[in-house]
């Protein structure tokens, strides 16, 4: 079975994404990443992983509280974003974020030994050079 990270499970590639895994059976969701889309994010933490980030800290907090009754690690901010896409279980890092906010967690993610799945034009003209 692959185990994944998502980040940017909120948006149209990371929606995506989640509905081939759950169309499929040997694919596990181990961590997710959103912006702001939090009623969304919430859904999808319900069904899906272990460790979840929400980049804006005020909004992490609301999303603490809404989610006191689900065992789910919550982080916020880049930190949050690097330790999103380095989760040890993960072995490979889907980079949907919009802009280059992703490139941080990418080469993270790289330099932790994961595979990318990069969906992310900005990261790849940014630092591609790297």
């Amino acid at each position: 079975m692959k185990k994944i990270a998502i980040l940017g499970s909120t948006g149209s590639i990371g929606t995506q994404t989640l509905e081939v895994v759950r169309e499929n059976g040997d694919i596990e969701v181990i961590s997710l990443a959103a912006g702001s889309n939090t009623e969304l994010l919430e859904q999808q933490v319900r069904e899906f992983p272990q460790v979840v980030c929400v980049y804006e800290e005020e909004k992490a907090r609301e999303f603490r509280e809404r989610l006191k009754d689900v065992a789910v690690r919550i982080v916020t901010g880049m930190d949050g974003l690097i330790e999103t896409a380095c989760v040890p279980e993960a072995e490979i890092v889907v980079t949907a974020v919009v802009g280059m906010i992703g490139i941080r967690p990418t080469i993270a993610a790289i330099e932790a030994g994961k595979d990318i799945a990069l969906a992310n034009k900005e990261t790849l003209v940014t630092a591609g050079h790297l």
